[in-house]
């Protein structure tokens, strides 16, 4: 299961030790989930990703810095002995980062209006949102949470496939123009 969150800051996100910001060759252990167990839930394990948006502007351009990444203190597990759900998070993870590139190609070099660029934000931002969490539901009904291993199999290969397809979005800035 997982949790995509997006939030829009107009300051600089730093990292922490509580974060990992996705790169190419980020590979999650189970060390890196530090959360507290929902002993409710039915699920095994639960990955937080957050995507930041940073915002600067200078004269008629934005440049938009859109990360993703990892948060260790708000993801758990109840079971650190299976390395196919390990893998499975992982794929939520890299299916964050594909809607977090997905962001950035909606910005990238378009030009917005002053007046209305935070309510666009907003709007992309649900968007992407409500998209990604699909990708994320679809991704556990077929995968059964990594138990089919037939379809994990395939959604490890759709995933790398749109990460690649993606990869020229892979620079977290882009740069916008703005007008009056």
């Amino acid at each position: 299961m997982v949790f995509f969150s997006i939030l829009i800051f107009t300051s600089f996100s730093f990292q922490s030790d509580n974060k990992i910001f996705w790169k190419e060759n980020t590979v999650l252990t189970w060390d890196d989930f530090k959360g507290k167990p929902n002993v409710s839930s039915s699920f095994k394990t639960l990955t937080e990703s957050v995507v930041t948006v940073d915002i600067k502007s200078k004269g008629n351009e934005a440049i938009v810095t859109i990360q993703n990444y990892f948060d260790k203190n708000m993801s758990w597990t109840k079971d650190k002995n299976n390395d196919n759900l390990l893998s499975h998070e992982q794929g939520h993870f890299n299916i964050a980062e594909i809607w977090t590139r997905k962001f950035r190609q909606k910005l990238k070099n378009k030009t917005y209006q002053i007046t209305t660029f935070q309510r666009g934000l907003n709007s992309m931002h649900s968007e992407i949102h409500k998209e990604s969490r699909a990708m994320q539901v679809e991704y556990d009904k077929e995968t059964e949470h990594s138990v089919n291993e037939a379809n994990q199999q395939k959604w490890n290969k759709k995933i790398t496939s749109e990460l690649q397809k993606l990869s020229v979005f892979s620079s977290a800035e882009v740069s916008c123009k703005l007008s009056k």
